[in-house]
């Protein structure tokens, strides 16, 4: 605190000193100056006394400001301190968290990488199952095509097939054509037509009559020489009253000649199986 007593001025007793207040006819006359003079200095000294004291107590007082603003900022530095040494930890641990973040932003990094290879293989699939799924598409359509052909074509084939499960007629090249069975090389206009042989377990007819039926069993061989040369059913023998050698044997040899003729058609037979 700034002492009062320093602005309390000088108080000097003696203020005017001069020639007047000097015994007459005693000093000399340098005497005199050098005492008006001391008075005069003395006022000067209590002057600047007065000014130095003034002024002593003005830098207290200032100095009682400072001292205030001093504490002030003292106060304020010793915060600023703690703030400091707060933000010291605060930035230390936002440091360790940011190398956390660092650390945990390489793995993210290094994981969207993977994640960015993996979708784009997958974009590559997808790509791949598309021309796929496009191809499947159309051959889908087609077998769609492809399967309303054969529906019709199944259609056509129960109205035109012939099955043994049904009891009723059916027909077989009904408007024209031929039946082929087996590798018929040439065909004809006959109806019926068999590459191979052909087995029937009663008979064949025409026109509803039987024309060839099952073997007929219990025949002998006939023996000789069979005739299969020109043959006149309607040869003309003459024979008179009484019979001439002549006559006798040409009927015998007409006889015999039919005989050949009738072995002939046996054999014939034979070969076709109609008779054993």
């Amino acid at each position: 605190m700034a002492d009062d007593g320093l602005k309390a001025p000088v108080v000097i007793q003696a203020s005017r000193i001069d020639a007047t207040l000097l015994p007459r006819n005693i000093f000399s006359q340098p005497y005199l100056l050098y005492v008006i003079q001391q008075g005069t200095d003395l006022g000067n000294v209590a002057g600047k006394a007065n000014e130095a004291g003034q002024g002593a107590w003005d830098a207290q007082v200032k100095n009682d400001e400072q001292d205030l603003v001093l504490a002030d900022h003292e106060s304020r530095l010793e915060t600023a301190e703690a703030t400091l040494v707060n933000h010291e930890q605060r930035i230390t641990a936002a440091e360790a968290t940011l190398v956390n973040h660092e650390e945990r932003i390489t793995a993210a990094e290094i994981e969207l990488a993977d994640h960015e290879t993996r979708i784009s293989a997958n974009e590559a699939e997808l790509a791949d199952h598309e021309t796929r799924i496009s191809q499947n598409t159309d051959d889908i359509s087609a077998l769609d095509t492809r399967l309303g052909t054969a529906e019709s074509d199944i259609d056509t084939l129960e109205t035109n097939s012939i099955s043994k499960a049904v009891s009723t007629s059916q027909s077989v090249q009904a408007t024209g054509g031929s039946f082929l069975v087996g590798n018929v090389p040439t065909p004809t206009t006959d109806k019926l037509q068999v590459g191979g042989s052909a087995n029937a377990s009663v008979s064949y007819k025409v026109a509803g009559l039987q024309v060839l039926g099952a073997r007929q069993t219990g025949w002998t061989a006939a023996t000789g020489t069979a005739n299969k040369g020109a043959f006149d059913a309607d040869q003309v023998f003459t024979v008179g009253a009484t019979y001439s050698q002549t006559e006798v044997q040409a009927l015998a040899d007409a006889l015999r000649s039919e005989r050949q003729r009738t072995k002939a058609l046996e054999d014939a037979m034979r070969a076709h199986g109609l008779i054993n």
